[in-house]
């Protein structure tokens, strides 16, 4: 029977001591390591040898899922398995566009989480059913601004202005007229069918421009 070394990553002990019991029941498994931030599993990443990564999405100093994109580079064949309690589509959607392994919810069973972990070290991808729910739903949400192009100048303008910039602080940070902000604005307005920069900016983090 094939064995792994794990690493488990949550900010609560609580939680990450059930985890650990649990996986301990399994036979598959060989080593468990425990972290509580990010920054550590890629400190145990370049200390033992790690088959899989289970982690929670919320975590201080570096989240789950820019540990997800750190791992991969550091080992590409590492498996990961993403806990977490938030299902929105938009989570779900950008941890499965980043190459995750596995997402189960934090809310799932013993029994699920130890099918995902047989699953994911025999080579297959494991998504509970709520989180194929939610990518589903992600997946419809964007195909419903599919038609709707920004120039690149105007997602540098929104960027700036989802982040409370004034016209005028844009206009410095671009190296272009208060003027041409404006304009930008307008346009953005228009090609968005949003009535205000609030809306815009709700259109921008629904169809993802705002992901990397």
């Amino acid at each position: 029977m094939k064995t792994v070394n794990i690493i488990i990553a949550d900010d609560h002990l609580m939680f990450l001591e059930g985890l650990h019991t649990i996986l301990n029941e399994m036979p598959q498994v060989k080593d468990v390591h425990l972290a509580t931030e990010g920054k550590q599993v890629m400190r145990l990443l370049g200390q033992f040898e790690i088959d899989l990564i289970i982690s929670d999405i919320n975590m201080p100093k570096m989240d789950g899922i820019e540990l997800l994109t750190e791992a991969k580079k550091h080992k590409s064949d590492i498996k990961i398995i993403m806990l977490s309690m938030l299902d929105n589509h938009r989570t779900v959607h950008k941890v499965i566009q980043k190459g995750a392994d596995g997402f189960v919810p934090k809310f799932t069973s013993k029994e699920e989480l130890q099918k995902a972990v047989r699953t994911v070290i025999d080579g297959e991808q494991f998504f509970s059913d709520i989180i194929k729910q939610r990518y589903m739903e992600s997946v419809f949400e964007r195909k419903k601004y599919k038609d709707i192009e920004l120039s690149q100048r105007e997602k540098e303008v929104l960027k700036l202005l989802a982040d409370e910039l004034t016209s005028k602080e844009i206009s410095e940070a671009l190296f272009i007229s208060v003027n041409t902000v404006e304009t930008h604005r307008k346009n953005i307005l228009l090609k968005t069918g949003a009535k205000t920069t609030t809306g815009a900016v709700k259109f921008a983090i629904e169809s993802g421009l705002f992901e990397d």
